[in-house]
């Protein structure tokens, strides 16, 4: 790798920025605390190719055939393990760098609830991290893997597109798959998974109608399932995902859902002068809810979770 591309990491590490721009023939941007900030420094048109070949994974699979080149999700290490996705804009080449903490995180030093890891070892069933871009759902999603590790000897199959974070020896085994080298979507690596001797199955993101199915049908089987979602909310999430199914199909997906569901952990950045702090809002499936959702009255979401606050529930700050 470049030198001066290891030191713009670097110095993107060192000033705890989340996130790196970099375009061809323009200056380089960090994102600190939710705020863009340039630097004195640019990538030539050379500089981003040799960059993507240097990271490009032998045997590469898009997801999506027919999709351009250019386009890619990648990790890897420098002095600390990063994120990447290639694209274009314009024809000129660019890329976004995830900057990856060194450690990962407690759930407590996150500001969420202790008791998260026992009822996802308790119930099992289906338990989703929701939120937009950079709401921080890929770190929660690594806590509670770790939280899990930690307390029971279990085999975890992690399917992530690409790996980002790594863990520590734990009491069980924990086994990780990257999309384009492992497997080659989400559906299928969940079904994979399932003749893996899984315990728990973590999915980096359900993105597609087949990867919701068979994430669904998987903790129907007993799995635990722990997946994120772009979406914000417990009651725009369920509308979400029933909206996805066609109109003959959405009565049993109820059921599926009211019956399987363990919880929605919705999450959003509230980025303040020099610190970040995490807002969230959790849904339990208790009996009240599970009966909502089997009747499809997701708009009471809201008031259930004010109700539920004694059973461990939280609506946002």
């Amino acid at each position: 790798m470049d030198r001066r591309l290891q030191y713009i990491l670097g110095e993107a590490r060192s000033q705890e920025a989340s996130d790196v721009l970099l375009q061809e023939n323009r200056q380089v941007v960090y994102r600190i605390h939710g705020k863009l900030k340039e630097v004195s420094h640019g990538m030539t048109k050379e500089e981003m190719v040799r960059f993507m070949t240097y990271l490009r994974p032998p045997g590469f699979v898009q997801e999506y055939i027919g999709g351009p080149p250019q386009v890619m999700d990648v990790a890897f290490e420098e002095k600390g393990r990063y994120r990447a996705n290639f694209f274009t804009s314009m024809g000129r080449y660019c890329a976004v760098v995830r900057v990856i903490k060194e450690e990962i995180p407690s759930l407590h030093r996150l500001g969420l609830p202790d008791h998260l890891p026992q009822r996802i070892l308790e119930k099992k069933g289906l338990s989703l991290i929701v939120g937009k871009t950079g709401a921080g759902k890929s770190t929660t999603l690594a806590a509670l893997t770790k939280e899990l590790m930690e307390r029971e000897r279990l085999h975890i199959i992690t399917l992530e597109d690409p790996v980002e974070f790594t863990y520590p020896e734990g009491q069980g085994r924990i086994t990780q798959r990257e999309m384009g080298t492992d497997f080659n979507g989400f559906e299928m690596g969940i079904h994979d998974a399932l003749r893996q001797s899984p315990d728990f199955i973590v999915i980096g993101e359900i993105r597609t109608l087949g990867a919701l199915k068979a994430a669904i049908t998987a903790s129907e089987a007993g799995h635990g399932i722990l997946g994120t979602m772009h979406s914000f909310g417990a009651q725009r999430t369920l509308t979400r995902m029933l909206s996805m199914f066609m109109e003959q199909e959405k009565e049993f997906v109820r059921y599926q859902l009211s019956t399987n569901l363990n919880f929605i952990l919705s999450q959003q950045l509230l980025h303040e002068p020099g610190d970040t702090k995490l807002n969230y809002e959790l849904l339990i499936n208790t009996s009240s809810v599970e009966n909502t959702i089997r009747e499809g009255r997701f708009h009471h979401m809201g008031n259930l979770i004010l109700l539920g606050e004694r059973q461990g529930m939280k609506a946002f700050d």
